[in-house]
């Protein structure tokens, strides 16, 4: 007995492997290659957004859960990844050089 798979499940599996491999810029291609072809693909741009997300991309990874919310405004997976995301972002972007207490005097801190 042969099992048929279809195209989006051996696509899943060949990036899969990819990751598996360490190899994500081809997973990256792969996916993007997709997605252009077909911007609705939500599953897709999920898997790139977790993967941008796994290399410390996160605004690349932002984007891409950004699509999906725009589609499916009440997917509560990639509505807690996104602000997941953007505390990271926030996080990052936080200037240190913002107070004015350089000597750290608590007195000032308040």
């Amino acid at each position: 007995m042969q099992i048929m798979y279809t195209f989006m499940e051996d696509l899943k599996r060949v990036v899969e492997n990819y990751i598996a491999n360490k190899e994500f810029d081809k997973a990256i291609d792969m996916l993007s290659s997709e997605i252009n072809k077909d911007d609705k693909q939500l599953q897709l741009l999920e898997m790139r957004g977790d993967i941008y997300y796994t290399l410390q991309k996160f605004g690349d990874a932002l984007n891409d859960f950004n699509k999906i919310l725009k589609i499916d405004k009440n997917n509560r997976i990639i509505l807690s990844k996104a602000e997941m995301t953007k505390q990271i972002l926030r996080f990052q972007n936080l200037d240190i050089y913002e107070s004015t207490n350089l000597n750290l005097d608590p007195w000032l801190d308040e």
